[in-house]
């Protein structure tokens, strides 16, 4: 379980157990009338009053990482629950996104950058305070290791099948520019 409130936030969060005696809120909908099971959450606002949520676990991969983060957005934080991701208002639990990326396997915090970086098997995905700010193109065809992490870019390896040898790739992190990577063909 990773724990990274990187960006300020207006709220706090703290992962339970047990479902508690608050409100609950089911995602990936929002609803209250019950849902899978999931990773568990109370969340704190800075107005109103405090709700739990059941964030379902990913199904693609057993493998997806588990986390709760906090976002560029002061109000809004994320939760990785088995490689599900869900970015949900902690003033309006039925304010929920899910993440465009399946199953998240790394997830950065790029507080330089107000944005948090989320990778899946074959690409990288940015939000910022407003949304997804930037998504590359394909970096791999089943899977890249993230190598190196500077306040302007973002460095990694990959194995290429066609050439069979490892190559890297390096993204802008303010425009998501990519070089290298595997090109479609």
């Amino acid at each position: 379980m990773i724990i990274d409130f990187s960006f300020q936030s207006s709220y706090s969060i703290e992962v339970l157990e047990k479902l508690g005696t608050e409100d609950r809120y089911y995602y990936p909908n929002g609803t209250s009338n019950g849902g899978k099971d999931g990773l568990i959450v109370k969340v704190t606002p800075s107005k109103g009053k405090a709700w739990i949520g059941v964030f379902a676990f990913g199904e693609i991969s057993h493998n997806g990482l588990h986390g709760v983060y906090t976002t560029p957005n002061l109000d809004k934080f994320c939760v990785i629950s088995r490689g599900a991701g869900y970015i949900i208002s902690s003033l309006n639990p039925n304010d929920c996104e899910e993440v465009q990326s399946i199953p998240i396997i790394d997830v950065r915090s790029m507080k330089f950058q107000s944005i948090i970086v989320f990778a899946d098997f074959t690409d990288l995905i940015a939000y910022d305070e407003n949304g997804i700010k930037w998504h590359t193109e394909r970096i791999a065809n089943d899977g890249f290791k993230i190598t190196e992490v500077t306040d302007r870019y973002l460095r990694g390896q990959f194995w290429n099948i066609r050439n069979e040898a490892n190559e890297t790739f390096e993204v802008d992190l303010s425009s998501g520019y990519q070089v290298g990577g595997i090109k479609e063909i």
